[in-house]
This record gives C-alpha cells, sequence and structure tokens, in this order.
C-alpha cells in the first residue's frame, strides 16, 4: 500500500512538475523511481574542484571498528559505492522520522547514516559534522529532499537555516594514523554573525551536492537482521553524470 501510494504520488509529480524550479531553468531534471540508490558527488562550484577531482565521486566508507564506517568519497574504479535505502512508513515519512539505510555485515544488518562531531584533525579547526555509515538508525533528519523540491538530493534536518555538504581531500583518519589520506564527507550548518547567518566552507574543502542515482536493492538472504519491509520508492536519476547540472545551478 505504501509504495503503490508513493508511486502514484511519484507519477503524479512527473506530469505536473508543478514544483519551483532554480532560476533560468523550465523545469527539473528527468528522473525516475527506485527503492535503492547510490549517492554522487556534485561539486557546487566547479571552478573549486580539485585534483583528482571530487565531481562524479560515489558515497563509500572506510572501516573503523566494529560496526563502524566513515563516510568517504572516491571513483567507481576503486569502489562501486554503497547502496542506500529511505527506510520508513508513511507515518515516518510524514514526521520526518525516516532515516538513510546501507545492508552491511553477514548476516546482513541495517547501517544507518549518520552524524556527529568531526574529530578527523585534531588540533584543527572544527569542520563542522563528520558522516558516518553505522550499525543501526540512520541519524535525525536525514533523507532525501520532499517530492515538491526540484532536485532529488541528500539533506540533513531541512529545517535549519541552511547547510553544505562539504568533500575534505586529503584527510587523516584516526584509525588509520599516517597510512592512508581519505576524501572524507563531512556537513556543516550555518552559522551567526553581525552580518547574519551563514554557511562558512572549512578550508580546503570543496561544497557537493549528494544525489541519487537509481541501484537495484538486492534480496535480503535469510537469517539477516535488516528488513525492506517499509523501503520507500524514491526519486532518483538512472545517470547522474549524463545530466548538464549547470543548467540548474551546479557542476559542470
Amino acid at each position: 500500500m505504501l509504495t503503490t501510494l508513493l508511486l502514484t504520488t511519484l507519477a503524479g509529480l512527473n506530469l505536473a512538475s508543478a514544483a519551483p524550479s532554480p532560476p533560468g531553468t523550465t523545469c527539473p531534471p528527468a528522473y525516475n523511481s527506485s527503492p535503492a540508490f547510490k549517492l554522487v558527488a556534485v561539486v557546487v562550484d566547479p571552478k573549486k574542484d580539485v585534483d583528482p577531482p571530487i565531481h562524479g565521486t560515489v558515497l563509500q566508507t572506510a572501516h573503523i571498528g566494529p560496526g563502524f564506517t566513515r563516510a568517504t568519497l572516491g571513483q567507481d574504479s576503486d569502489s562501486p559505492g554503497r547502496v542506500f535505502y529511505q527506510n520508513g512508513t508513511y507515518e515516518d515519512l510524514t514526521m520526518q522520522r525516516i532515516g538513510i539505510i546501507s545492508d552491511g555485515g553477514t548476516p546482513p544488518f541495517p547501517n544507518g547514516l549518520t552524524y556527529q562531531a568531526d574529530d578527523n584533525a585534531p588540533g584543527t579547526e572544527p569542520r563542522g559534522q563528520a558522516l558516518f555509515v553505522n550499525a543501526g538508525a540512520s541519524g535525525g533528519g536525514t533523507r532525501l529532499s520532499r517530492l515538491y523540491e526540484p532536485i532529488s538530493k541528500l539533506t540533513i534536518l531541512s529545517d535549519v537555516v541552511a547547510s553544505a555538504f562539504v568533500a575534505c581531500p586529503k584527510s587523516r583518519i584516526p584509525y588509520y594514523g599516517d597510512r592512508w589520506e581519505f576524501t572524507v564527507l563531512n556537513w556543516v550548518q550555518a552559522t551567526r554573525s553581525s552580518t547574519g547567518s551563514q554557511v562558512v566552507i572549512p578550508e580546503g574543502c570543496v561544497e557537493v551536492e549528494m544525489i541519487p542515482q537509481c541501484a537495484p536493492l538486492e534480496a535480503l538472504p535469510e537469517g539477516a537482521y535488516s528488513s525492506h519491509e517499509f523501503v520507500q520508492e524514491v526519486r532518483c536519476y538512472d545517470d547522474v553524470m549524463g545530466i548538464k547540472w549547470a543548467k540548474y545551478g551546479l557542476g559542470a
């Protein structure tokens, strides 16, 4: 019943396209629907991309302990990326209690996309909230855009004044010491000053949007701790990098 209702809503959106579009566009990018997706980084200002580029990388994870992984970004050639789904009942959807989940482990158990204060670089300036994919529930307010918003993308606490996802290359994760560097994914909220509230992108980081690319949801084996009973169909894109995001105020 839930899936039917959501698909009907998505179909209506496709026909009506009544949601406001970014300046200079006539309609949002064409989308599809799927119960599962990967998250692809689209750099907001391509002039600020780095080498190797962050634009087009996928959300992956680095193991940091039993049931704990740090959200990182990398090329598909390094790893195919994590597959996620948006999980919750219709009541959870309306009350904004849903979460973003990825199955992991043997037998599979739910791993929620969550966030906490960044301890990636002790002794340096804070870089917002570090993103993790950890065993258990997702962080509060973590979801894809509402159906009336023109672009489907990852959001956290959509009622905050302003926020941004940032990719921070050449970062060290304490678990690995000085052995490896990663491009880690963080989330920053607006801060207040005498001139008002604004999002400050941490030095050395690049602002990105995390866009869902449709992916198959694998069936769970017998004995799995995960459940797909309340997985929601979501708006996603068949080929994120095949879209000319500059038409919608993003990317190259």
